[in-house]
């Protein structure tokens, strides 16, 4: 098995060798023949060895390397990127006096509201070239403005917030104080997300969501081909606009027509062969021969694909898949036959390695888990009964390598730092700068007059029969558009943009069906323009059970306005689901996506039509499923309309206005802080044009203390810098607490809060300790911190090298022999990372 994973990573080195990057080695680490501890050791790379940095697993943990013209792999942890166009550290400046001040990686020590970011910074400090080093910490604040589309955090403003040299006396410290104001960058700084969200997981606390439901779907298991045909309540037939005699399911994602004739069949499009039946619940076949009436179909985008299969053609192989049918949202669970299990290292669990579902065993107590939007279910047979289980997870999956296939799971586990991870990327606003000079503009448009429902719990209430969300406050209407408010004093406006937003409406709970529009706020105003933002709950997805998940849990029924016709149809608006699309967590993209296949067109029942009363017509799956590849990433999606600016690696929901009146908050930040608007790699630039230069040869592994004293970790020892130079210290106790992979917080509480509690009664030095008290005990051990910091520091190498070098798989499949894509990396099927064993199938 090794030998077939070693012949495969090696192929597939050479296939990726074009798109190489620079790297640096942290620490000193292991070069081995494969991507784990199993694999032989190839000898070591020293701290600061250059390498070049092919291609990582998916989740970072190893990476492909060259290194001295030879081919191998390293740890992700120890591995940094080396790219020219980002700060890279430690970082040289020299002052107008001829002194030297060297600054290390900041360790990130707050991000109040996601705003504002704070740090400190260990800095080596050196009067004249002869001069003997000395350390302090160096302490820095900016304003943030996040873009999930590039992964980046854009800095500006930055502002030296604390000098802390102990050595100095009055008058140095101020003279130091004014050369630190010096170098502060006078231009934007572009910062990794992956970096700071990996940073502050162990320390930062995010609120559960009250309010999102935990009730299990439907869960359909099968072993053979199958597809899960849904609809959004009891079906509802619609005439198809100008062909007289048929008609077609509205309230589906799947392409089902129905003659007039009462005796007449359904049939059912699966890609480019077909079904029939009598009736929805009942048996399908394969259909031979399509009504005639088909061809006639419109020549439009809502049946390009239905008219593109006629005539049928027969299934891949004669297999007719078996037709699962549900009028509620439900999930469904495929294998390739009967469940192929595989033991998970270190673990009592199992993973069931032949679906794209998150289907696990646990040995123990007998029990399968499933993962579904984000949630986990539990029960003693795949044939259920299924019930909520993700406060009650055994430890065992807290424990799933971060180096397998099925690694993003972890996302899904409370307690790992995936976890914590996922709920701060949740949490970094999306911010937009949008113009009141009357160019951004919004059409609401109503079937017949409005219709306004109750707000349960407030004294609100919704348009139910519009094409956009329309609030009404007292007199007051909003409108909530692609992140953007407006306002107006009627239901049809005129609107306006809105510079501010009723507080009543942040007060909606999870069981109305607008409940995501408490998720865009005003962040600030301009006298010529408003910056909005949004967080993922936007996008339905929230924090829940120490965890992230998808949808609220809510069965919203679907709004149908029957009594009016005036554009022939009747009126459907669909709500948002939590269920029926095959949602699952991608940790590149922080957001859910939607890659459930054998859901059918557009990945499930959100893909479905909707009623769009401006033009009077029913918007079909395909306008609403978003630019080309991106329909597997769930969005900011308007079911009524079918708007949406997909979240995915691109573009993030402003960049679906397509005007200059809505400018991304980090495009503009760039700009006005003195760069170009794409300047995806701003370095540190000084007021006076010098960028610093990296110093070479200094280690990289030196911290700030909080205590003010500057710490570094020199071949497994901690050494803190005193007047005599570097001195062995005792670790801190947070390394043997801090484990790899499980969020310190939630598992040692009251030492992260201790942490939290010494950073806030004083920064940068510990409460009511005089200098030589400070000393003494810092030689004794080194603050907890550290261990917190410099775990972070490495999990970010980690992330940002997935982010960037990281493997996507992106499996489908269809169950039962059916089609499927393999596992693949670099176009090498079934193997790569993680060795042969035929075809294990991933989504991701």
């Amino acid at each position: 098995m090794k030998r077939l994973a070693s012949y495969l990573v090696t192929a597939s080195m050479v296939a990726t060798s074009a798109a190489a990057g620079p790297g640096v080695i942290t620490t000193s680490v292991n070069f081995r023949s494969g991507p784990g501890t199993g694999y032989a050791s190839l000898g070591k790379i020293t701290e600061g060895a250059k390498v070049d940095v092919s291609e990582c697993d998916a989740s970072g943990a190893w990476c492909a390397v060259t290194f001295d013209g030879r081919k191998g792999f390293v740890s992700g942890k120890y591995v940094e990127q080396a790219d020219p166009q980002k700060p890279n550290w430690p970082r040289s400046f020299t002052t107008g006096n001829g002194a030297t001040l060297t600054l290390f990686q900041p360790q990130i020590t707050g991000w109040p509201d996601f705003t504002t970011l704070n740090a400190l910074i260990a800095t080596e400090f050196k009067a004249t070239a002869q001069a003997k080093p000395i350390y302090g910490v160096i302490g820095v604040s900016g304003r943030t403005v996040a873009d999930d589309a590039t992964d980046e955090v854009v800095l500006t403003d930055v502002t030296a917030t604390q000098v802390d040299f102990s050595t100095l006396d009055r008058k140095e410290l101020t003279d130091l104080a004014i050369e630190v104001g010096k170098i502060m960058p006078a231009g934007p700084i572009t910062l990794s997300q992956e970096r700071l969200t990996a940073s502050l997981a162990d320390y930062q606390r995010l609120a559960d969501v009250n309010g999102i439901k935990s009730d299990p779907p439907h869960i359909a298991v099968s072993t053979d081909t199958a597809i899960l045909v849904q609809t959004d309540g009891k079906a509802v037939l619609s005439p198809v606009k100008g062909v007289e005699g048929l008609q077609f399911v509205v309230n589906t994602n799947w392409d089902i027509f129905k003659t007039a004739d009462p005796d007449g069949a359904y049939v059912l499009r699966d890609e480019k062969s077909w079904l029939t039946s009598k009736t929805l619940d009942g048996t399908w076949e394969a259909a031979v021969q399509l009504p005639a009436i088909l061809s006639q179909l419109p020549d439009d985008e809502s049946w390009k694909d239905a008219k593109a299969a006629i005539p049928a053609a027969p299934f891949q192989g004669g297999k007719v898949p078996r037709v699962i049918y549900s009028a509620l949202p439900a999930e469904m669970v495929l294998f390739d036959g009967q469940p192929a299990l595989e033991a998970v290292p270190g673990t009592g669990l199992e993973w069931a390695s032949n679906t794209t579902s998150d289907v696990f065993f646990h040995k123990a107590s007998e029990t399968w888990y499933v993962l579904l939007s984000g949630r986990w279910f539990s029960a003693a047979s795949l044939d259920g009964p299924w019930t909520f289980a993700t406060p009650s997870l055994p430890a065992d999956f807290q424990s799933i390598p971060d180096d397998a296939p099925y690694y993003q799971v972890r996302a899904s586990v409370p307690g790992t730092s995936e976890s914590a991870e996922a709920r701060l990327k949740a949490s970094i606003p999306q911010m937009a700068r949008v113009a009141t000079d009357g160019s951004v503009k919004v059409d609401v448009s109503y079937s017949g007059d409005p219709k306004f429902e109750p707000i349960d719990g407030t004294a609100l209430a919704y348009a139910v029969n519009s094409n956009e969300q329309v609030i009404k406050v007292g007199e007051t209407y909003f409108v909530l558009k692609d992140g953007v408010w407006f306002t107006g004093t009627s239901p049809s406006g005129p609107w306006t943009v809105a510079k501010a937003v009723a507080e009543e409406i942040y007060k909606i709970p999870p069981s109305s069906p607008v409940y995501n529009a408490t998720y865009v706020r005003v962040y600030n105003t301009a006298p010529d323009a408003v910056w909005f933002g949004y967080t993922m709950g936007y996008l339905g997805a929230y924090l829940a059970w120490d965890t992230f998940v998808y949808g609220t849990g809510w069965a919203y029924p679907p709004y149908w306005d029957f009594g009016w016709a005036g554009g022939g149809y009747w009126p459907y608006y669909p709500r948002p689901l939590t269920y029926g699309v095959g949602a699952f967590y991608n940790p590149v993209y922080g957001t859910f996506g939607r890659y459930g296949y054998a859901y059918g067109p557009y990945r499930g029942i959100a893909g479905g039509s909707a009623y769009n009363p401006r033009t009077g017509t029913y918007i079909r799956g395909g306008a609403v499923a978003g630019p080309n590849g991106a329909r597997g990433f769930v969005a900011a999606y308007n079911p009524r309309t079918g708007n949406a600016g997909f979240a995915r690696g691109g573009q993030n929901i402003y960049g679906s206005w397509g005007t200059a009146g809505v400018k991304h908050g980090s495009d503009f930040a760039r700009i006005s802080g003195g760069a170009t608007g794409n300047a995806a790699g701003m370095n540190w630039r000084t007021s006076d044009g010098n960028h610093g230069f990296v110093a070479a040869g200094k280690g990289g592994d030196v911290y700030a203390g909080r205590d003010g004293n500057v710490y570094r970790k020199d071949d497994g020892q901690w050494q803190k810098h005193t007047d005599d130079g570097w001195k062995p210290v005792n670790r801190p106790n947070a390394e043997t607490l801090k484990d790899h992979g499980q969020n310190f917080q939630d598992r040692h509480p009251d030492a992260a809060g201790k942490i939290r509690n010494d950073a806030q009664i004083r920064p940068g030095r510990q409460p009511d300790a005089q200098p030589g008290q400070r000393a003494r005990q810092a030689r004794e051990r080194a603050p907890d911190h550290l261990a917190i910091d410099r775990a972070g520091r490495q999990i970010g190498n980690q992330r940002e090298l997935r982010h960037d070098f990281g493997r996507q798989d992106i499996g489908q499949f269809r169950g039962g022999g059916g089609n499927f894509r393999a596992h693949e990396f670099s176009g090498i099927r079934a193997g790569g990372f993680h060795g042969g064993g035929g075809a294990r199938f991933r989504r991701r």
